[in-house]
Parts: C-alpha cells; sequence; structure tokens
C-alpha cells in the first residue's frame, strides 16, 4: 500500500495531503506521527510513505541547488 503527501518546513515539519495535516517537530516525530493518523484511517502492515516536498516554501534561489534533497520515502508498519 502507498500513501503520497507533500512534505514542507513552517517552525515545524508538514506532510499533507488525502484529508490529513501532520505537524512535527523532527522527521523522526513526523513519520511516527504520520504512522498514527495512518493507522486511525485504517491502514494496517507495511505503508508506503512517498513524500514530495513542496519548493514552493522556500527562496527561490536556493532551489537549483536542492532538485531532490528533500523528498522522501519511508516504509512504516502499522500494526
Amino acid at each position: 500500500m502507498e500513501v503520497s503527501l507533500r512534505l514542507r518546513f513552517e517552525f515545524s515539519w508538514i506532510a499533507e495531503g488525502n484529508g490529513l495535516v501532520i505537524r512535527a517537530d523532527t522527521l523522526d516525530e513526523l513519520d511516527k506521527e504520520i504512522a498514527k493518523e495512518l493507522k486511525k484511517l485504517g491502514y494496517k502492515g507495511t505503508v508506503k510513505v512517498h513524500m514530495k516536498f513542496d519548493y514552493e516554501t522556500i527562496p527561490q534561489w536556493i532551489r537549483q541547488f536542492h532538485p531532490h534533497y528533500f523528498n522522501r520515502t519511508v516504509v512504516l508498519k502499522i500494526d
């Protein structure tokens, strides 16, 4: 099972999409919060979560240096 979310940073990490808006201070905490929210939605087992960074939230001049830096994929085990 796979889920896609948009990722941004505004004083904390924010992942959103599919009706979810999840905030956390660190990426590790964000992953844990995503797992909790997906569990509430009925997801079980292994879930691959793709997070694509929203480059509109960072200055134009830095975008050329980080075309893929903040994109991430995590595999979560949900009981």
